[in-house]
């Protein structure tokens, strides 16, 4: 009787130990984090007729012990017709060691410590009656931006969504 409940409580201890473990490990990966709030102002990258490229960059910080991936980035921009149609604005997210032009986001891993930024980089073309992409620009709203991060570090795929806010006024100094 003694030996089953010595052979129970070290079953019980080895489960506590092992829940112990994986706490740990999913509470790493959360340390893979982004700082939106520092984030800097719009950026111009160039200016068209027929097209505005601008950019943001996104700090972010692997502040755990261990390496991190970024397998997969891509920003949804939430500018719907019924909000205003003057437009077309696009986005692509990049990190500045992995520049790209199409809308592939390269894989990354991120060492421990590490502090970086994801750059989001974003096209405005004039549309329904707006002649120029600065005619275009200038009439935009508050546009608010998703940026969609596809993340593992030692435990199962995990997702991220951060809003980011491009104001009104911050887009209309990107023209003039």
């Amino acid at each position: 009787m003694i030996i089953v409940g010595a052979i129970l409580v070290l079953i019980v201890l080895v489960i506590l130990f092992t829940l112990r473990l994986i706490s740990n490990h999913a509470a790493a990966d959360k340390q893979l984090v982004f700082f939106k709030e520092k984030r800097t102002r719009a950026k111009l990258i160039s200016k068209s007729e027929d097209k505005i490229e601008f950019s943001v960059d996104v700090p972010y910080a692997n502040q755990g012990g261990n390496e991190g991936i970024f397998l997969d980035a891509f920003v949804r921009i939430y500018l719907p017709d019924e909000q205003y149609n003057g437009a077309l604005l696009r986005g692509r997210v990049n990190h500045p060691a992995a520049p790209r032009t199409d809308d592939y986001f390269e894989a990354r891993l991120v060492p421990p410590h590490e502090e970086g930024h994801l750059t989001i980089t974003f096209e405005a073309t004039p549309r329904n009656g707006k002649k120029t992409a600065a005619e275009a620009v200038l009439g935009m709203p508050d546009v608010e931006v998703a940026l969609y991060v596809e993340r593992r570090g030692r435990m199962e795929l995990f997702h991220n969504k951060e809003n980011i806010l491009l104001t009104k006024e911050e887009l209309q100094e990107l023209v003039q």
